[in-house]
Parts: C-alpha cells; structure tokens; sequence
C-alpha cells in the first residue's frame, strides 16, 4: 500500500487576509531521506505543481512535514481558479477534465475553488486564452501558482 505523507507549505496572508489559510497541507508520496513527490495541485502555495519532487523536513505532527525546498520541477502548470459564477461549475470541470487535467475542489469560507494541474500536453496558452476571457466577463478569477518550463 502506498504510503501517504502531507507536505505543510507555509503561506503569508495579504493585506486583505488572502489567502484565507496561514498553512496548505498537500499529500505526497515519501521518495527517500525528506525526499516527496506531490500528489496533489496547491489552490494557494506557489512555484510548485502536481508531481513536483521536494525536500521537506519532519514536524511535530506524526507523518507530517514542513517544505524546504522544490528539487525537481514536474511538468505540470499549476493554477488556482475562484468560482465566481456557479453557472461555470460544470462548464469548467468538463473543459479541464477535457484536457485530462488533475482537479480537486475546496471551499475556503466564502471562496469556491479549484486546484488545477495542467499536463504538458495541453497548449497552455489557449486554455490561458480561455480562462482570461472568463474572468474578464467576471465568472471567476485565477492566478498561475507554477508555470512549466516549455
């Protein structure tokens, strides 16, 4: 059975309290000595992606660390979507599962979200297109927490 760990990102909350958590846990997959490889998108720790390889070290809480450091990049695009419009739920869910993409969905108090890998194989650019377009007409908003090396 594969053993799962939780990898603790801290996070600094903006002058507006966002994001609204002080620390994102993200499951991954122990690799050897404080080695993990992420399991999971972040909604809001940055410059890491599903499948990146990081250090961490142990916390106080059993199988439990904390990030040091990315070591190795995957080559996932990682971003962070907030649902403006409930009629785009499973307009947004049918885009990106159309481009085989890993979703997880969150509610953060008031805040609907979505974490979302984007493998290499999508042109990012045109879904970027897409998704600029969307928040311009106020549908949702969303920011690129890790962009791939093309």
């Amino acid at each position: 059975m594969k053993r799962i760990a939780k990898v603790a990102f801290q996070l600094e909350p903006d002058v507006d309290g966002y994001p609204p958590i002080a620390v994102e846990l993200l499951n991954a997959t122990p690799i050897k000595d404080g080695l993990f490889r992420l399991d999971n998108a972040p909604f809001f720790a940055s410059d890491v992606a599903y499948g990146d390889l990081v250090r961490a070290r142990p916390t106080d809480i059993e199988n439990q660390y904390l990030f040091d450091e990315l070591v190795e990049g995957s080559d996932f695009t990682s971003i962070s979507i907030i649902l403006l419009d409930s009629t785009m739920d499973s307009f947004l869910m049918d885009l990106l599962r159309g481009h085989q993409c890993v979703i997880e969905y969150g509610e953060f108090g008031r805040l609907r979200m979505l974490a979302v890998a984007i493998p290499a194989t999508v042109n990012y650019s045109d879904l970027r297109r897409q998704l600029t377009e969307l928040e311009g007409q106020g549908k949702l908003s969303f920011a690129e927490l890790a962009i791939a090396d093309a």
